[in-house]
This record gives structure tokens, C-alpha cells and sequence, in this order.
């Protein structure tokens, strides 16, 4: 008798925990915040790009994810004191990075751990324009420029301080592989593609802030 209704008791509890996560919806979506910023405007922005983390969750335990990353930029600084003279430096830069990957979730329904992998591709490049006098003179990469790929084991944890809404960091010791893209000065190639590689483990810097529907 005792083991029936420890198997009972057992069998409710899975079905209860198992109907509490798939009630807190099928996708999720987070991104970085850093608490800091609130108190030293040294720290930097409180949401920070370009990582925005998307899920989509095939069972109670287990995600599709995909990180994607999006930044650009430029500058134009004139190089002559005397407003009638048009010199000038020009940049511009352009980054795009895709991380599809899965994770495995194990925990209660209030404290989720996941452990899973991702496969990071990225892009970087960038321009250069300088004028002096009449002559322009047009330059790409030369302030860096890369396509890169790489694998990274992540492993971190949610905490839902409401159903559907969660705060949690994560770490991802990785391998990457990066081609480094042409530097060309006016058409002519100054410094050939090369390649690097590195294996690390990085962190979120404060806390991923995230929602589930």
C-alpha cells in the first residue's frame, strides 16, 4: 500500500511540475541587462547588445535556442581647423553573428538549470574613408574585418521570479575559428587574409532578463 501511493504521490508531482512549465508558453526571449549602469553611468548601457537570445520549447525540458547579434556604427571627425576645408575621416563598421543551438533544462518549476551547445557563425567588416584636398581615398578592414565560426558548451540557469518571467546567467567555454578578412587601400590589397583561433569561457556581464509565452 505504501508504495502505491508513493507512486501516486510521485506520478502527481511529475504530471503538476510538467503542467507548470508547459503553462509558462512554448517560446522565450532575453537579453542582457546590467545593474550597474543603474548607479555608474562608467558601467556602460543597462540593456546591452547586440546578444538577444530567442528559445522555442520542443518538450517541458528541451529548447531550440538561437542567439543573434546585430551592431553598426560610424564616425566622421574633420581633420582641418578651418570650416571652408572639407577634410575629413569617415568609418564604418558593420557586425552580424547567428548561434544556433539546443539546451536540456533539469530543475524545479521556480529554478531551471540547462546544460546544452551552440555553434556561433559571425561577421565583422568595416570602411574608411579619408579626404584631403581633392583626393579621397577609400579603405576596407583596415580598422579589422573577420568571418568566424566556432562550437561553445553552455551551461546556466533561469530563475522565474513570476510564471513567465525569469532572470538567470550563463557561461560558455568554447572553441572559435576566424578568418581575417583582406585589407585593401584603394583597390590594392595591403595585408593578406589570415586566420586565428581561441578557446575561452565567457560570462554574461550582470544578468539575462527574459520572458516566456
Amino acid at each position: 500500500m505504501k508504495k502505491i501511493i508513493s507512486i501516486l504521490f510521485i506520478s502527481v508531482f511529475i504530471f503538476a511540475n510538467t503542467n507548470a512549465q508547459e503553462s509558462k508558453g512554448k517560446y522565450a526571449i532575453d537579453f542582457n541587462f546590467d545593474p550597474a549602469a543603474i548607479f555608474d553611468a562608467g558601467a556602460g548601457s543597462m540593456f546591452q547588445m547586440p546578444l538577444i537570445k530567442g528559445r522555442y520549447f520542443i518538450s517541458s525540458d528541451l529548447a531550440i535556442r538561437a542567439g543573434i547579434g546585430l551592431g553598426f556604427g560610424g564616425d566622421k571627425t574633420y581633420t582641418n581647423i578651418d570650416p571652408a576645408v572639407d577634410d575629413y575621416i569617415k568609418n564604418t563598421s558593420f557586425y552580424l553573428s547567428i548561434a544556433p543551438g539546443i539546451e536540456k533544462h533539469f530543475g524545479s518549476d521556480k529554478f531551471l538549470v540547462y546544460v546544452g551547445g551552440e555553434i556561433p557563425f559571425s561577421t565583422y567588416s568595416s570602411k574608411r574613408e579619408t579626404k584631403v584636398g581633392a583626393t579621397t581615398t577609400e579603405s576596407e578592414n583596415l580598422g579589422g574585418g573577420y568571418i568566424g565560426v566556432g562550437f561553445n558548451i553552455v551551461t546556466g540557469f533561469d530563475y522565474y521570479v513570476f510564471d513567465n518571467f525569469y532572470v538567470g546567467a550563463e557561461f560558455a567555454p568554447g572553441f572559435s575559428y576566424y578568418k581575417n578578412k583582406e585589407v585593401t587601400v584603394d583597390g590594392t590589397i595591403t595585408q593578406r587574409e589570415s586566420t586565428d583561433y581561441d578557446f575561452g569561457l565567457t560570462a554574461t556581464s550582470g544578468i539575462r532578463i527574459g520572458v516566456r509565452f
